[in-house]
């Protein structure tokens, strides 16, 4: 099975920040790949975010590229997560 990395940026006390989540743990049932979640908390690890050029949260890189910040619809993320499967 295919993998896909993710980079959930957030920061203790962002409002969209657990709808992200929750939205990754549901889509990560549904595709044929493996979901590999990493929360990367940009208070204790800014240079990271830095990286990305990120300023806001939430955030998220998929495959080492940057492709949302703020919060996704649904879709869109499904999509970005399947377009890197080829």
């Amino acid at each position: 099975m295919e993998e896909v990395f993710i980079e959930d940026f957030r920061s203790p006390g962002c409002v969209d920040c657990p709808a992200v989540k929750a939205l990754l743990d549901h889509l990560s049932g549904g595709l044929d790949c493996e979901l590999i979640i990493e929360e990367v908390d940009i208070t204790t690890d800014p240079t990271r975010a830095a990286q990305y050029g990120i300023m806001s949260v939430p955030a998220l890189a998929i495959n080492g590229v940057l492709k949302f910040i703020g919060l996704p619809e649904k879709e869109e993320l499904k999509k970005a997560i399947l377009d890197e499967l080829g």
